[in-house]
């Protein structure tokens, strides 16, 4: 254990930079009245909303609670969202130089109702999400890319935190690969895009979305062993994990298949964020010098602490190195 708690020890001030689409999470709570006249509906008396960062901005969050340095390189608004979410991170002390800000763009907000009586715990009853439409424009698109290369200049890792919503586009994608392809270390975290990265230094999908990749979509262990060695392949990864929730990892590095045990019980409260958190240990521990293997059994016991947690949750280096004396 001596060997992880030491990767833990260089944590502080590595730098970290951040792509990703930010979203805002947003949680309005209220007190259940009584049933409208209007509609068989309830009537909620509004409390309070209160705000976490969510997508790409999760893992800026999650760097900054580990000691680490995020340079978040992203797109806002000038919107009350974006303002919320820019005042949440400058208050984790995250430089936001490398942020696009335009009047054309808004936050993602997906906001959740949360309702219940005075004495009782607030349950989600509906969420409303709030995205951009349209294609995004050419000229802030070459702007997303200048300042990724300019923030990639003392930067040795990438962390890509692809949510789908159209900010990281084939234009961005070329410019990431590039840069990986001349030797910057990237860990990709994407849903829908795997397939379009190549040279990273790993991806941290879990099972369900590396299996499409590769046109795969069974998932018993020898399954995802096929799976990560090819989507490694796909990618002209360096190495490749696969996360299987309460199963753990299945690792790839040096051609040789580890696995990595599940941490944690069965407690789980909201698995929110997890593979946010799971990207974020990897790819500072990546700065670190740290093996890929070595990595993902730090970045697995995160996402265990993570999922015991509510909303988009991050960990911290004190919980880290308390989980890591009990494993």
């Amino acid at each position: 254990m001596n060997k992880y708690a030491a990767i833990i020890d260089k944590f502080k001030g590595k730098k970290v930079l951040v792509l990703g689409d930010f979203i805002l999470d947003e949680y309005l709570y209220g007190e259940t009245e009584r049933i409208s006249r209007e509609a068989p509906v309830l009537i909620l008396k509004y409390n309070k909303s209160t705000y976490l960062a969510g997508g790409g901005a999760n893992p800026v969050m999650n760097i900054a609670d580990l000691g680490a340095l995020a340079v978040p390189v992203s797109i806002v608004g000038t919107d009350e969202y974006s303002e919320i979410l820019l005042r949440m991170m400058e208050e984790k002390g995250v430089d936001p130089s490398f942020i696009v800000r335009t009047g054309s763009y808004s936050v993602p907000v997906k906001t959740r109702v949360m309702a219940g009586s005075v004495h009782t715990v607030k349950q989600q009853i509906v969420r409303i999400d709030r995205y951009n439409e349209g294609v995004l424009d050419k000229d802030i698109e070459a702007m997303l890319i200048e300042n990724i290369k300019r923030a990639a200049e003392h930067i040795e890792v990438i962390l890509v935190s692809d949510y789908g919503s159209g900010m990281i586009t084939d234009g961005v994608i070329k410019a990431i690969n590039a840069l990986a392809k001349n030797g910057k270390k990237v860990v990709v975290d994407s849903r829908y895009g795997l397939k379009k990265f190549k040279y990273v230094a790993t991806a941290t999908p879990n099972e369900t979305e590396a299996g499409p990749a590769v046109d795969y979509e069974k998932y018993e262990e020898k399954d995802v062993e096929y799976i990560v060695k090819q989507l490694g392949k796909m990618m002209k990864a360096k190495g490749m994990i696969v996360t299987r929730g309460s199963r753990g990892m299945i690792v790839f590095e040096n051609k040789k298949l580890v696995k990595v045990a599940p941490f944690g019980n069965d407690e789980i409260v909201d698995v929110s964020g997890a593979g946010d958190t799971v990207s974020s240990i990897i790819s500072i521990a990546l700065a670190c010098g740290a093996k890929l293997s070595d990595a993902a059994y730090l970045a697995n016991i995160g996402g265990g602490l993570v999922v015991m947690k509510r909303g988009v949750a991050t960990v911290t280096v004190k919980e880290l190195k308390g989980a890591l004396k009990n494993v």
